[in-house]
């Protein structure tokens, strides 16, 4: 009787040829490359799904891809980039063991919640994660060309986590209440705070950057990630203007610098994501240039 298992994708795993031909459906420039390049794609990237094993022979059902990380949104992010169930094995319950699984695997990271990237297009992913519970809950916002556009020269931006300890703690707790007017749910505890901060950009690696002049107007939190998406690309984790400043040139500014740290690395691609409710936030970002390219479903 064939045995069907879900593990983490070891390389031997990563090499069948079933491996790649299923990522395909998903990802279907993955199909010009050879088992051995998509191997090499894949490194550092976390590949787990459902495998058939009948006799000596093993074969690739469903897949995901993810990545876990600390975050000011939900403290230990697990977000799910790719799932895909083999067109041959569909509508016989493999997505949902294929999710349920990965709902396991986030409570064993710490996570309370999941989100799961979809392009807009992929309607039957849509019906399939509405059928499941999950819902739309933020966009994920992209913008692929490095131009700087003009920007108040009045602001400069400092980035946080290349200061001293001490200036670190200044201006992390400075930066505290334009923080929270983006993430309430942020400790009170300034100790707490700035430790957690911290933390976040020390695992990530993530780097804190604050718009000024003579005081912080705004901030954000970006990190170089990578997916089978975009690659290599600037995540932003953060980004928000103080109340009182908006409309001043201060989004921008940040973006503008982040676009040129991935200058600086050969990276051309940014992206974000945006709650849903938040409709003058998507006014800027696609006045910026940006667009909607993926939906996040949360559960």
């Amino acid at each position: 009787m064939p045995n069907e298992i879900f593990v983490s994708f070891d390389e031997t795993v990563l090499r069948l040829a079933s491996c790649l031909s299923v990522h395909a459906q998903l990802r279907p420039n993955l199909s010009k490359l050879t088992s051995e390049d998509y191997v090499q794609h894949l490194n550092g990237l976390h590949i787990c799904g459902i495998i058939r094993k009948f006799e000596s022979e093993t074969t690739v059902l469903a897949l995901a891809g993810y990545r876990t990380f600390l975050s000011t949104f939900d403290t230990i992010r697990f977000e799910i980039d790719d799932i895909v169930v083999d067109e041959k094995e569909r509508n016989h319950g493999l997505g949902t063991r294929l999710l349920n699984d990965l709902m396991k695997k986030a409570k064993e990271c710490g996570a309370t919640k999941i989100l799961v990237h979809c392009d807009p297009t992929n309607t039957d992913a849509h019906r399939f994660f509405f059928r499941l519970g999950l819902t739309i809950y933020v966009f994920e916002f992209s913008l692929r060309k490095n131009e700087l556009l003009t920007s108040n020269d009045q602001i400069r931006i400092v980035d946080v986590t290349e200061l001293s300890e001490k200036d670190n703690e200044h201006l992390l707790i400075q930066a505290h209440g334009i923080f929270r007017q983006l993430r309430p749910h942020l400790p009170d505890d300034e100790k707490t705070y700035v430790n957690q901060i911290r933390d976040i950009c020390r695992t990530g690696p993530a780097r804190i950057i604050v718009a000024m002049n003579d005081e912080i107007l705004g901030l954000a939190v970006y990190r170089v990630a990578r997916n089978m998406k975009y690659a290599e690309h600037i995540y932003c984790d953060d980004l928000v203007t103080n109340e009182n400043s908006r409309s001043s040139g201060v989004g921008r500014c940040l973006i503008n610098y982040m676009k040129n740290e991935g200058k600086k690395l050969g990276i051309d691609q940014l992206t974000l994501d945006s709650g849903c409710q938040r409709g003058r936030a998507h006014k800027f970002y696609h006045r910026e240039g940006f667009i909607i390219n993926q939906y996040g479903f949360m559960m």
